[in-house]
C-alpha cells in the first residue's frame, strides 16, 4: 500500500475511535426535581468505653437571606459574598423582620426563597 492510503486509514481509525469514546462517555444530566436538596454534615462524638457513640445529621440551607450594606441580600452557603442584592433597605421593613434578616433566614428550597423574596420586595 502507498503512504496516502495508510494515512487515510490511520486518520479514519482515529476519528472512529474518538466517536466511539464520545458516544460511550456521554452521561445523562441528573433529573430535575422539585424536592429540596440537602447537604448533610455528619458529626460524631467519641464516647467513653462504657458509653455509646452519639451521631447527629445537620442539613445545610440552600440559601440564606440576610443583609449586605443595609440592603436585602441572598447568600448561597458556604459563600460569604452575596449571591444577589436587592434594592430593599432593611430600614423600610418592620423591626421584627429587620432582626430576622440580620440574624439570617435559612432557606432550604427554591419555592420558599421565591415566596420570601416576593414578600420582602413587594
Amino acid at each position: 500500500m502507498n503512504r496516502r492510503a495508510i494515512s487515510i486509514i490511520a486518520v479514519t481509525g482515529v476519528l472512529l475511535l474518538a466517536a466511539v469514546i464520545a458516544i460511550f462517555s456521554h452521561t445523562e444530566p441528573p433529573p430535575v426535581t422539585s424536592e429540596p436538596s440537602f447537604v448533610a454534615i455528619v458529626t460524631t462524638t467519641q464516647a467513653l468505653p462504657e458509653k455509646t457513640t452519639v451521631s447527629s445529621i445537620t442539613a445545610l440551607p440552600m440559601y440564606m437571606i440576610g443583609s449586605w450594606e443595609d440592603k436585602l441580600a441572598v447568600f448561597a452557603p458556604p459563600d460569604t459574598a452575596p449571591y444577589q442584592v436587592y434594592d430593599v433597605y432593611l430600614s423600610t421593613l418592620p423591626e421584627e423582620e429587620q432582626q430576622r434578616i440580620k440574624n439570617g433566614i435559612q432557606v432550604f428550597d427554591e419555592s420558599t426563597l421565591t415566596a420570601l423574596l416576593e414578600d420582602y420586595t413587594s
